[in-house]
């Protein structure tokens, strides 16, 4: 949010649900807190975010190569939410600075049979397809319009007017805008169980192909 940034080393899954920010870290909620308010209050300014949703538990064979490619659709459910400006999966535009060599996700057998893999930087999906890793989808929120501090515009005729919004705004509308994102991540995996199902069928968790018709 704005300035400050999660610290992962201190990530807690347990913590999200337990402070008005959504975050996964318990001890850095009175700091972030503190920040919002100052903006809100001192400087009558606003602030955006970054929001990160992660699905687990997604079967692997989601999706499709070209046309109805899992992360297509989950990016454009995301870009239909309110004030949200970027999207990006798994590693997203951080990618751009990674070698090849740093970016592939490794895969071995596992002793149960099943694919391992050595690390995620494809947020869960590769080639359009869900790989049974965790899908992880960010998206950013730009900061709120609505300010009190004033802004320059114009007119319908074209001129020159100064806008100043009275009233309450949130300052931070990224964190209305965390459970949006979890329900449109939420639709959006439906939807290609519900075409996996219509395609091929009822299967083995995880597991797709002929032998599931």
């Amino acid at each position: 949010m704005g300035e400050l940034h999660l610290n992962r080393d201190n990530f807690d899954w347990d913590a999200i649900d337990g402070n008005a920010f959504w975050l996964p870290d318990g001890t850095a909620v009175a700091e972030w807190e503190a920040y919002l308010t100052m903006l809100r209050t001192k400087e009558n300014d606003s602030v955006g975010a970054a929001v990160e949703v992660v699905v687990r538990g997604a079967p692997a064979g989601l999706g499709a190569p070209v046309y109805a490619k899992l992360d297509t659709d989950l990016a454009a459910a995301m870009m239909s939410i309110n004030a949200v400006k970027g999207v990006e999966i798994g590693e997203g535009m951080a990618a751009a600075g990674l070698r090849g060599t740093e970016n592939a996700d490794e895969i071995f057998m596992g002793n149960d049979g099943q694919p391992v893999y050595s690390s995620n930087h494809a947020g869960g999906i590769l080639g359009g397809i869900s790989t049974g890793q965790d899908i992880v989808v960010r998206f950013a929120v730009k900061p709120t319009s609505s300010i009190l501090t004033p802004r320059q515009s114009i007119t319908k005729e074209g001129d020159a007017i100064e806008v100043i919004t009275k009233g309450r705004h949130d300052p931070c509308v990224g964190i209305r805008a965390v459970p949006v994102g979890e329900a449109m991540a939420a639709c959006v995996v439906l939807d290609h169980l519900m075409l996996h199902r219509a395609q091929v069928g009822e299967g083995p968790r995880g597991k797709i192909g002929p032998q599931d018709g």
